[in-house]
């Protein structure tokens, strides 16, 4: 505080001296800086003005009034007539040379005083610079974590790696006993799986059972827009768990940092890159320092990341399946007043991720308080699913014709579907019906199945109105790729090539929709009025026709 206001004072004073200083000038300025006219015109303002004051300096005679201050000179004037009328002042020349050498020397000591000033008030502010620079040191200080509250029973849904993890936990509980066997645990450990499976919770996890010292950082915030400054973070970071070993480093999105270099990179980059290589070389694998990298983009990091003796272990991590689903649900579920059968939650929500698994649970919590439910029910799930899964979407304004069209479209989707044994959750005017999908391994079938779906929708609207309509543009192509990898991935010697294949599934979903024409209509109808049917409402009729 005492800063602050020596701050503001110094301004203040040098205005201060600077009003004085204009003022002694202006006094000076004003007595010599009189209008010179001729004596006539001196006479009329003494005839015609309120005359102040009437003074003699040199060879001229001066008069003050209200308005101004004139002079002219003494030979033309009658000094007896005005002698008769106005008391007379007389200044010397001497006077004169006295007020300017006063003003001069005031003038001097007030730039001295301003350069003291000014001097006094640098070193102040050098001295607060450096110590806010020390402060703003102290604040970016390298400061591990300590996760107590976080374990593995936090963490569910990843049975199939907790192996691998408990390894390493072991290690940094004892990485002596490990050093004596001989054994090499690996310096890095990479966190492989899409956005929201827990990358970070699993980090957490392991230095909470393995309580020893918890380093974040994101890779993002490694890359300065100043030389060198990436490059220096690291170093002190690695030092910084050094020193506190065993510890984890933990890296979050090192695909920021850790792409493969090449001429487009940024030079920064590089340089923060090369520096995290020069670290993980430099420590000992037994030093009790492990470090942990996540990434969704395995594909994209330089290939010297990934080699022995650095990232050399890689733990991939898929979004959950059915049962673990159902013990993700559980668990965000177990503070919660519901009424739900969790197994039916879990099959409906085939593709979300454990973050998802979360926001789902908590925005049908707030559906259901919103609409004065004391437990939250299947309804408030369906309410939020969609929201949650894809974002809250605008619903456009269609005209009956528009809605004629989109109901026949979807309709085609939802009925091809279900006669071909593709679950889906519910199948909506301007909702895109979602394939629930929880086997690891598909089949060549199962592909062109799900392919057939896609163009259901287009290949119908075709027959029926004889055109192509822009609401099918996503689901051509995306039909397009699967027909390419069924074809490309699923035989040793592809012969009858990708044209050939896509002709084929066109014509087979010509005759299936030749076949299923009644009960898409009778669905389309349906979904005109209601606007959404879920799986077993299209079911019921289709197999009320079949």
């Amino acid at each position: 505080m005492q800063f602050t206001k020596n701050k503001k004072a110094k301004p203040v004073i040098i205005v201060a001296f600077l009003i004085i200083a204009a003022i002694i000038i202006s006094a000076v300025v004003k007595s010599s800086g009189a209008k010179l006219v001729s004596a006539n015109h001196f006479k009329e303002v003494l005839q015609n003005s309120k005359v102040e004051s009437i003074y003699l300096k040199d060879k001229y005679i001066f008069a003050v009034t209200a308005e101004d201050k004139y002079k002219t000179a003494l030979a033309g004037i009658d000094r007896q007539e005005i002698f008769a009328k106005y008391p007379i002042e007389v200044y010397g020349k001497s006077a004169n040379y006295l007020i300017y050498f006063a003003v001069l020397l005031l003038l001097l000591i007030l730039i001295a005083l301003i350069m003291i000033l000014q001097r006094y008030y640098n070193i102040k502010e050098g001295a607060i610079k450096v110590k806010e620079g020390l402060s703003f040191q102290k604040q970016n200080e390298i400061k591990p974590q300590y996760n107590r509250d976080i374990s593995f029973k936090n963490v569910v849904g990843i049975s199939e790696v907790k192996e691998d993890l408990e390894e390493i936990i072991s290690f940094l509980r004892s990485p002596l006993k490990f050093k004596k066997m001989g054994i090499r645990m690996p310096k890095g450990v990479l966190l492989v799986g899409p956005p929201g499976v827990g990358k970070t919770l699993i980090a957490k996890a392991i230095s909470a059972e393995a309580n020893v010292p918890f380093f974040y950082h994101s890779g993002a915030s490694f890359v300065h827009i100043y030389a060198g400054m990436g490059a220096k973070r690291v170093k002190e970071l690695f030092n910084k768990a050094k020193e506190m070993a065993p510890s984890i480093i933990f890296i979050d999105e090192i695909d920021s940092v850790g792409k493969e270099r090449g001429s487009l990179g940024s030079e920064e980059r590089e340089a923060t890159l090369n520096q995290l290589l020069v670290e993980m070389d430099g420590f000992d694998s037994s030093s009790g320092v492990i470090v942990i990298g996540a990434t969704n983009r395995v594909d994209i990091l330089d290939s010297a990341l990934l080699r022995p003796g650095r990232f050399d272990r890689r733990i991939f991590i898929d979004l959950p399946n059915l049962s673990e689903r159902e013990q993700i649900l559980k668990l965000y579920l177990k503070d919660k007043n519901h009424n739900l059968d969790i197994s039916e939650i879990a099959k409906i929500t085939a593709g979300f991720s454990p973050a998802e698994l979360e926001t789902l649970v908590n925005e049908a919590a707030l559906n259901a308080l919103k609409t004065g439910q004391k437990a939250i029910g299947f309804n408030n799930i369906e309410n939020v699913k969609e929201q949650v899964r894809y974002g809250k979407r605008r619903v456009p304004i269609l005209s009956q014709k528009e809605r004629e069209i989109q109901s026949f479209y979807q309709a085609a989707k939802a009925v091809t579907a279900a006669w071909l044994g593709c679950k889906y959750d519910r199948a909506g005017l301007l909702i895109s019906i979602n394939i629930n999908i929880d086997s690891a391994i598909l089949s060549k079938q199962d592909l062109i199945n799900l392919a057939k779906v896609l163009l259901a929708g287009n290949i119908y609207l075709k027959t029926k109105y004889d055109d192509f309509y822009s609401i099918g543009v996503e689901d051509r192509q995306r039909a397009l790729q699967i027909i390419k990898e069924a074809e490309s991935n699923y035989e040793l010697l592809p012969k009858n090539g990708i044209e050939s294949l896509a002709e084929n599934v066109i014509t087979d979903l010509e005759n299936i929709l030749s076949r299923l024409n009644e009960a898409i209509e009778k669905v389309a109808q349906l979904l005109f009025e209601k606007e959404n049917l879920n799986y077993s409402e299209v079911k019921k009729e289709l197999d009320a026709l079949f």
